[in-house]
């Protein structure tokens, strides 16, 4: 069995473009390819957090939570394609992100969960992100927060269609004569497929065997193939790594952001420009 992080499945090339001017955040990238931005919570901080596309809540450690005093309000169950997990809720009044603040109730996690991505306190979903129009440029490591429809479409290599379900943020693209429906996740280092009807539908081969998958939830396993072609827009990406999770989440899989030079949300217009 060969032992992989899920954010270490692939290192590609990016796609070519440039991002309009706007407030931006200079952002890292934690160890194992993550996104790290800083974020004050109220009023305290700034603190390195993780802006992750594919989580649908928001998240902070329990060394913080414990920290700031952040009340408990609730429990609840957070699902993974590695599992299942109860949390404990808490309420953030105020966490800002660039020129933005929010109201937040994320979910607490022992911070050895977090470890994967680095020292971190937490991670920013879409109860954030949803709403919002932001650009990530990882040429230039900067996140561009917009505050009107700016257009980013000048170049792009495609303009989908973005819609949300149960809070996670979901793009089809068309392989051949199938279509998959992928989660824009910029936490993925790879393609991520969920087995099942229609979702293996891509050219592929064996890869390198069975891999372990890191995530925020835990551990789990999958196959390595090697997608011989996969289309984004009018661009064929070839020889592509992916992972094929036996039981994954909803959608068809994982879309990882890094493949582009730059990616833009667009929650309010429902759009996701590639570039």
């Amino acid at each position: 069995m060969r032992s992989l992080s899920i954010v270490l499945v692939a290192g590609l090339s990016c796609l070519g473009g440039s991002m309009p001017a706007a407030d931006s955040t200079p952002f890292a990238l934690g160890q194992q390819g993550g996104i790290l931005i800083p974020a004050s919570l109220n009023g305290a901080g700034p603190f390195v957090m993780i802006l992750d596309t594919g989580a649908s809540h928001s998240s902070v450690s329990e060394e913080l939570a414990l920290s700031l005093r952040l009340p408990a309000v609730a429990r609840t169950t957070v699902e993974s394609p590695v599992g299942d997990r109860e949390r404990m809720v808490v309420r953030i009044d105020r966490i800002q992100v660039g020129a933005h603040q929010l109201s937040v109730m994320p979910t607490v996690v022992p911070r050895r969960d977090l470890a994967i991505a680095g020292d971190v306190h937490g991670v920013i979903g879409q109860d954030v992100l949803a709403n919002l129009r932001y650009t990530i440029d990882f040429r230039n490591r900067r996140v561009a927060w917009h505050g009107s429809d700016e257009s980013a479409a000048a170049g792009s290599i495609a303009v989908l269609p973005l819609a949300f379900s149960d809070g996670l943020p979901f793009v089809e693209l068309s392989q051949g004569r199938s279509r998959l429906r992928l989660v824009p996740d910029s936490g993925a280092g790879g393609l991520v497929l969920f087995s099942g009807a229609g979702r293996e539908q891509l050219p592929s081969r064996p890869g390198d065997g069975i891999v372990r998958l890191d995530t925020f939830q835990g551990r789990g396993y999958a196959r390595h193939v090697v997608i011989s072609q996969f289309r984004v827009g009018g661009s064929t990406l070839h020889d592509l790594p992916a992972v094929v999770v036996e039981h994954g989440g909803a959608g068809d899989g994982l879309l990882p952001l890094h493949l582009f030079e730059r990616v833009t949300f667009d929650g309010p217009a429902g759009r996701l420009i590639l570039g």
